[in-house]
This record gives structure tokens, sequence and C-alpha cells, in this order.
């Protein structure tokens, strides 16, 4: 059983030329955020250096320390400190080549013990007390510091310990290193690295997108150029694209593989619906010349009258299925309302048993009630043309109409033992103008597009159409629907 209902769509969309262009948008979401990450780490790097000055000046005045307290012992009744070494240069003098320390311990009760000379040599108060408690520095040292003598100075105090009993302090001072020059030099050589990384960078990112770019062109360059006679052309996939543009790149080739079919469809659909109204339009033509040529009798005319009427119904038939079809193609919402599926078969085969008897051929319904949701107009075309179809193709035997409903489902089944239909031909039925070799050498006319009107019906009532045939032996249609409950009305009649 194949199923004809289901067939794929397509879409396409545009873009708009004026909006900025990709590069320009990359630069400048990307040049804000670069600028900003490099100053963060410029800024990062600054103070690295200028921590790491800070807590160089502070390990300064802590080996110092470490030197005095290693020299310092315990004596009876206090610290002896004349183990250190208080001669040394730093410790004498005070002229800023000798990098001067100044030293200082003191008793647990604050007394002053002993001082180094560069101390007695300054002119101004020296402190003889420590100045804070001893608390460590902070891992982002800030320098302690006090004046003196028109200078500054910054210390550190570390306290003497024994056994867990503090003995006394060291104070050391030193003075406070003047590096401003060498932050400001570092500082202008990081800003110097920074425009130069900027720069450097943005022009990576300005390549990159360029390089992105050059794939998207030649594909937009492809649309652009693109008619509906060069469908058959295709994209071809740069090796350096990158994955995005190379699915878009598939993605553009299998719309145009789409479209090459639709167009190709729509040539034709226009060929066979313009053969098929040329061909009944060229008959009217011809009789109504050979009425005009000369008088004839009222029989005469009246002949040519009904010959003409018959090949009008023809094409009013197909027009009428052309703008059909035209509707449902624009997927106009349908009106729908419950339908009684049996009656409408029932209707439509007492209108074809005078076809059928003609051809005797014996027409039988076999209909329980069944309803279904859908617009009846379209639901009678579709049930009229079935069974129109199966009575035109059948020359001898019957044709079997039956209406059931299946686990929600609705089925009109259609059987007749007409032509039937080869394998080959079964999956274009239900295209639009197309009859099967067995069908075109028969003597039935038609236009082919019944069975495409069937399709589109029941596409859109969310339904299935099924055929299966057998060349020489008839076919089967189904038209498979969604059951729905009968009237309130109906129900309460009953």
């Amino acid at each position: 059983m194949i199923d004809l209902t289901h067939q794929p769509d397509s879409s396409g969309g545009g873009t708009a030329s004026d909006r900025p262009s990709f590069r320009r948008r990359l630069l400048t979401v990307v040049g804000p955020a670069l600028a900003g990450a490099l100053l963060l780490l410029g800024m990062v790097a600054w103070g690295a250096v200028y921590v790491a000055l800070q807590r160089g000046a502070v390990e300064v005045l802590r080996a110092e320390a470490d030197e005095i307290e290693a020299d310092v012992v315990e004596a009876p009744g206090g610290l002896a400190v004349e183990g250190h070494t208080w001669s040394e240069v730093h410790h004498r003098l005070t002229a800023e080549r000798v990098d001067p320390v100044f030293a200082q311990v003191f008793d647990r009760n604050y007394r002053l013990l002993r001082a180094s000379a560069n101390i007695d040599s300054l002119s101004v108060l020296y402190p003889e007390q420590p100045l804070v408690p001893a608390t460590p520095y902070d891992w982002i040292p800030a320098l302690r510091t006090f004046a003196v003598g028109g200078q500054t100075l910054y210390y550190l105090v570390r306290p003497i310990t024994r056994g867990g009993t503090t003995l006394g302090y060291i104070q050391v001072a030193r003075q406070v290193p003047t590096y401003d020059t060498i932050l400001a030099q570092y500082g202008a050589v990081l800003a110097g690295v920074i425009v130069l990384l900027f720069g450097g960078l943005l022009a990576l990112v300005a390549w990159a997108s360029t390089r992105v770019l050059r794939p998207l062109r030649r594909i937009t360059a492809f649309a652009e150029t693109t008619t509906s006679a060069d469908l058959d052309e295709r994209i071809a996939v740069p090796e350096e694209a990158d994955r995005e543009t190379a699915l878009l790149a598939h993605t553009v080739n299998d719309l145009l593989d789409r479209l090459e079919e639709s167009f190709e469809a729509l040539r034709t659909f226009t060929s066979n619906a313009a053969h098929e109204l040329q061909t009944p339009l060229t008959v009217l033509q011809g009789h109504v010349e050979i009425a005009l040529r000369r008088s004839r009798s009222a029989e005469s005319y009246e002949s040519t009258l009904r010959l003409l009427d018959r090949e009008l119904g023809d094409m009013v038939r197909t027009v009428r299925a052309l703008l059909t079809l035209t509707r449902l193609d624009r997927g106009e919402e349908l009106t729908t309302e419950p339908v009684a599926l049996d009656a409408l078969v029932q209707e439509e085969a007492a209108t074809a048993r005078s076809a059928a008897a003609d051809k005797e051929v014996s027409l039988t319904v076999e209909a329980e009630e069944v309803w279904v949701e859908g617009q009846p107009d379209l639901l009678r075309e579709a049930v009229q043309n079935l069974v129109d179809n199966a009575v035109k193709y059948t020359e001898e035997g019957d044709v079997q109409v039956a209406v059931n409903e299946t686990d929600g489902r609705v089925v009109l089944r259609c059987h007749d033992t007409g032509i039937g239909i080869e394998a080959e031909d079964l999956p274009h039925i239900g295209a639009r103008f197309y009859r099967s070799a067995e069908a075109s050498a028969t003597e039935s006319e038609g236009s082919g597009l019944g069975l495409a009107l069937v399709r589109r019906i029941v596409e859109a009532h969310d339904g299935e159409l099924r055929v299966e045939s057998t060349p020489g032996v008839g076919s089967r249609f189904e038209i498979v629907l969604a059951a729905v409950p009968a009237p309130e009305t109906v129900r309460a009649v009953g």
C-alpha cells in the first residue's frame, strides 16, 4: 500500500543589505572587549611589580631584624646585645650611598638597650621607644612610616621571644625607597606593549573575519546572480570553509534542489494545463466553424450545441479543479463541520450508477454510519472523483465501495476490477495531469486532475490516501480520516 498524501514543502527568506557588515560588528564587539582585557592585564602586571617592590623593601628590614635577633642572647637580668656587629657601615653612616639602616633594641619594658651609631649622628630627636605594637605586614604591604630630620623612614618592629616569652623588641628603619621612576618607566613600556598587542590582535581579528567571509561572499555572489535558468548549478563548498559556512552552502544547495524540482513541476503543470485547455478549445472552434459555413437544420444545430455543451462541461470541470487545487495550495483555513460520510458516499454512488449501468458494471456500496470533521463540498468532490474514476476505468466486473470505522479512524475503500496500474506508475498517482500508460490507451477522457484533487483534499483534512493495484486485475483506493462523534442533534433523534 502506497501513501500518496504527504509531500515535502519548502520556503525561503531574504536578507537586508543596509545592515552593518559582519567585520564591522565583530570589530565593534571584540575591540572594546579586547582593549578592556589588555588594560586589565596591564593593571595586574603593574600592580604585581608594585607589590613586589613593596615586599622587597619590607624583606630588607626583615633580613636585618633576623640578623640582629640571631646575635641577641638572653642574659641574667635582661638581654645581651653586644654580640651583634654594630660597626657595619650601614649602621654607622647616614649617607644614601650606603643605604643606612637605623636599628634599636629594647627590653620588654620598652627601655632602649642599644642603638646603631647612625641614629646618634642624626641632629634630631629619634624615637626612643617602639613606634607600634609588633604586627606583621600584610601580603600587599603598605609601608609604616615616620618623619625625622626632614626625611621619611619606614620601619619594622620585631619581638624577641624565647620559649614563648617576649623578652624585648627590635626596631629597624630605613629610608623609604624611591621607585616612582621605575614604576613610571615600567608603566610606559607596558602601555606601549598593550597598544602594540591591541593593534596586532585587531589586525588578526580583521584577517580572520576576511578569511571567514570570503566563502560567504562567494555564496552571496552566487545567490545574487542565480536565475530560474541557472537552477541546475550548485555552490562549490570551499576547502577552507568552516563547518557553519559549509552547512550554509549545503543548505542553499538543498534549497536549489527543491526550487529546481518545484520549477520543473510548475513548467510541467503549465504545459499540461495549456494542453488540456487548448484541445477542447480547438475542438469547440472547429465545430463552430463547421456550423457557420452554411445553413443547417435545427437538429444539426442542436447536435452541435450538445457537443459544445459536453466539451464546455469538461473545460468547466477542469478549471474548477484547478481553482480548487490553487485554493488548497494557498493553505486557506477550511470551515469544517461534522459530515456523515456514509450518506455522502451513498449520494455520490447513486449519481454514478447510471454511468456504471451504461457499461454494465455493478456498483455496490456497504456503508455504516460514520462521521468525520471536514468541509462537505470538498469531501463530496473527493468521493465523486474516486467513484467516477473507478467506474471510468472498469470495462467489466464491479466497483465496490465500503465505509467503516476502525480504531477511531474512518476508512473509505473503493475497489474496482479495472485496468489496474503498473508498479512504476504508482508513485506518480495523485500528480497533476498525470495519466498512466494504461489510462491514456483507453477511450476514456480525462484531464489527470481527479486523483490530484483527491490527494490534496485528503491532505487538507489531515488524512491519508493509499493505493494498491495490479495491472489487468484492478485497483483499491483508500481514504483514511479521523472519526468524530455524531452531532448531539443526530444522537437525540436516534
